[in-house]
């Protein structure tokens, strides 16, 4: 109607003085008059509709939209697309399946013998072979894998990655195999052979977050989870930070002769929490192909933990017996070093994507009398499909 109006009037700019021609340009003037206010009042009742309709939705889905607003604006906000692409399909899910193996060294020197005695004991929960499942939007997820071969071990993961950042939060429960026990002194050494029906039971909680400072050409996620493509080779410093939490109890009554060689230790906590900078780089060797490496050493700020000793309680009869904690002692240990190093190959096409990798921790404990470490090397591979 506005179009019409000037365009009548470019045609009547000549004939303002015709008298035949002001009829029709009152009209005009008139109807442009009364249907500008009613366009106005439409969209503010419109506007006005639309606010109303989403303050109708109940608080968790509009907490949910914002969430999905933040997510879908903060993965691709400042990536420079010749190096990051984003696929179409936001939704993902993951058949997955991983070897891992978790090992636990403990070293005690014995107090009573006096003569430079150590005993040491080894056990490991693998090579554990699990399936499991993983579903997420745009990098942010959850999965849960279970062991069908080796050691009973379950582990609960979560994880979240945008255009800067990624972390991961893993939780594991497994109970391990036979420890290898041995003693060592001034001039021998020595192995013995032990087998119980109790085997030390472990539970670990591990949780780690970086920042890639190159997040315009430089993809995490593109490695670890195929939310994002990279499609030219890049690299970017790393900072990154690590906490991870572990029990190990084997205090039992059928594990007490374990007990007495580790100067009465049936159980022990640590807690370290780490910060650190590396380097990581991703490879693009042909399209759709991504090779990734991460190293990034790491210094151990707080290091604690905790050891429980216990006594074996006989009932009179000699029938029934149990054990009794005996003590409690909290340690915090000296700052130390560590490290997360991480490898990934990737294939990408379409709808679908393959996925492959591996890494590795090492953690460190020491007290008075006793001291070890436990590592972790776990090797991923996953099929995934978008939707």
């Amino acid at each position: 109607m506005i179009r019409h109006f000037f365009l009548s009037l470019h045609r009547n700019q000549k004939g303002y003085a015709q008298s035949t021609q002001l009829p029709s340009l009152r009209k005009h003037i008139l109807l442009l008059v009364t249907l500008v206010p009613c366009m106005l009042m439409a969209q503010d009742n419109i506007a006005e509709s639309d606010s109303a309709t989403t303050r109708r939705k109940p608080l968790p889905v509009r907490v949910l939209l914002k969430i999905k607003e933040f997510v879908d604006s903060s993965a691709v906000s400042g990536l420079d697309r010749r190096y990051v692409g984003q696929p179409v399909r936001p939704w993902s899910a993951e058949l997955r399946s991983d070897i891992n193996n978790a090992d636990l060294h403990m070293t005690a020197a014995d107090r009573d013998l006096n003569d430079g005695t150590v005993w040491r004991a080894v056990t490991h929960s693998g090579p554990t072979v699990s399936i499991g499942a993983w579903a997420g939007y745009r990098g942010y997820g959850f999965g849960l894998s279970r062991a069908i071969i080796g050691a009973d071990s379950k582990t609960l993961s979560f994880g979240a990655t945008g255009g800067s950042y990624g972390v991961n939060l893993r939780i594991n429960r497994y109970r391990s195999g036979q420890p290898e026990i041995s003693a060592k002194g001034e001039n021998y050494s020595d192995r013995i052979d032990w087998s119980t029906d109790n085997p030390l039971r472990m539970r670990s909680l591990f949780f780690d977050a970086y920042y890639m400072f190159n997040r315009k050409r430089f993809s995490y996620a593109a490695a670890y989870d195929q939310s994002l493509e990279q499609l030219r080779s890049a690299g970017s410093l790393v900072a990154g930070a690590m906490y991870y939490h572990s029990r190990v109890s084997f205090a039992d009554p059928r594990n007490f002769l374990l007990q007495i060689l580790m100067n009465d230790v049936g159980k022990f906590k640590f807690t370290q929490a780490s910060i650190g900078a590396g380097y990581a780089y991703n490879w693009v060797p042909a399209r759709g192909w991504l090779i990734s490496a991460m190293a990034v050493p790491m210094l151990t700020f707080y290091n604690r933990i905790t050891v429980c000793t216990y006594d074996l309680d006989i009932s009179e009869d000699m029938k029934d017996y149990r054990l009794i904690q005996t003590g409690e002692e909290h340690i915090n240990n000296r700052v130390s070093w560590n490290f997360d190093t991480r490898l990934a190959l990737s294939y990408q096409w379409r709808r679908y994507y393959l996925r492959a990798y591996s890494h590795y921790n090492h953690f460190r404990y020491h007290n008075a009398n006793d001291h070890g470490y436990t590592s972790y090397w776990t090797v991923y591979s996953a099929f995934g499909f978008r939707f």
